[in-house]
């Protein structure tokens, strides 16, 4: 059985490895810089809110259209449901130790990236 003074300085050395306590996805507002399937850039923002029950709503304006979605948040990692033109897409983004969200995303025509930096 490790003794508390092997424990404590395991905790105090995967501390100074990780930088302390990670990042948590916040509320907010970000800026969206992504990449659609195709290899074209877009550029837009997005809003994320608590939700009811333990949900999260995001909103993404990008251009002229806004997609709203409904998320989870689960081991730090932030997964959205939403719809665009009628076609049902997943997006799920990683948090950074900056804040900043990185994910990927799909509506059944190949994977798209995202990084969200909180404004």
């Amino acid at each position: 059985m490790p003794s508390l003074r092997s424990l404590l300085l395991a905790a105090l050395l995967w501390f100074s490895l990780t930088g302390g306590a990670m990042a948590q996805i916040r509320e907010g507002t970000y800026a969206v810089l992504g990449v659609n399937p195709d290899g074209t850039e877009y550029r837009g923002g997005l809003a994320l809110q608590t939700g009811p029950a333990g949900s999260w709503i995001a909103t993404w304006l990008v251009g002229q259209e806004q997609v709203m979605g409904l998320g989870i948040i689960q081991g730090g990692v932030l997964a959205v449901s939403f719809a665009v033109n009628g076609r049902p897409g997943i997006a799920v983004y990683e948090v950074e130790r900056d804040g900043t969200l990185r994910g990927t995303w799909n509506t059944g025509g190949g994977i798209g990236t995202e990084k969200l930096t909180p404004q």
